[in-house]
């Protein structure tokens, strides 16, 4: 297994309730999760959820934000369905949230196992 990390952008954050939820959880460092979205137009959608602390840290949820902006030419989604790629971790790496009303800009940071080398990002692009 070859580990390697990568930030990706989500995209999709102003649409529907994540605009509110991006502003107020996804902060840098805050835990996301990387899931299948197999409920998408697109079959090779990867959603990304954050992590949600609520009273007082006592309840944590997840809430949809996005979804990962990816290479057409290489996609996720069936590494991730055949177990040739497994997330170990993912966290929110930056933020831009502005007052008005404006699409929350977010990247994450995903570090992944991987059974090929590094052919997961190419150079580049």
């Amino acid at each position: 297994m070859v580990r390697s990390t990568h930030t990706l952008i989500v995209v999709g954050t102003a649409f529907g309730d994540r605009e509110r939820m991006t502003r107020a959880f996804a902060r840098k460092g805050a835990e996301v999760q990387l899931r299948r979205a197999m409920g998408s137009r697109d079959p090779q959608a990867i959603a990304v959820w954050v992590r949600c602390s609520r009273f007082f840290g006592l309840w944590k949820t997840w809430a949809h934000i996005g979804f990962v902006a990816l290479d057409p030419s290489d996609p996720w989604a069936p590494k991730l369905d055949s177990g040739a790629m497994r997330v170990v971790r993912a966290w929110v790496h930056s933020t831009y949230v502005p007052l008005e009303r404006e699409m929350p800009k977010v990247s994450v940071r995903v570090i992944v196992d991987s059974d090929a080398p590094d052919t997961l990002h190419k150079p580049g692009l």
